[in-house]
C-alpha cells in the first residue's frame, strides 16, 4: 500500500482519480474512511473480476447500529437494488428487470 497526499484539497473524486493514475496493481479498490472490512470480504469480488476482467463489483454493505454497535448481517443473495451501466450511471433494479 502506498499513501499519496495531494498538495491541496481537491475533493474525493479527484483524489481517487490521482490514486488510480499511479496505481500499479491489476485491481483497484476504494474504501471510504468509515468502512470496516470483515475477513474474507475481498475474495468473492476478486473471483468475479477474475472470471470477467471488465466487471465492476461492489460489496453488499452491512449495517452496524450506531447506538448499540450491533452488527446486522445482510443476506447478499436477497439484495439486488441496482447496478451501473458502462458510463457508470446507477440504474435501479426495477429498470434492470424491465430490460432498460
Amino acid at each position: 500500500m502506498k499513501i499519496i497526499r495531494l498538495e491541496k484539497r481537491e475533493g474525493l473524486i479527484r483524489a481517487r482519480l490521482r490514486g488510480a493514475a499511479v496505481a500499479k496493481g491489476t485491481v483497484i479498490t476504494y474504501l471510504d474512511s468509515h468502512c470496516e472490512c470483515m475477513e474474507g470480504w475481498v475474495e468473492p469480488l476478486l473471483d468475479r473480476i477474475r472470471h470477467n476482467s471488465s466487471t465492476v463489483v461492489c460489496p453488499v454493505i452491512d449495517v452496524i447500529d450506531d447506538n448499540t454497535f450491533e452488527y446486522h448481517y445482510s443476506k447478499a443473495f436477497f439484495t439486488n437494488v441496482g447496478g451501473f451501466d458502462w458510463s457508470l450511471q446507477f440504474v435501479s433494479s426495477t429498470v434492470l428487470a424491465a430490460g432498460g
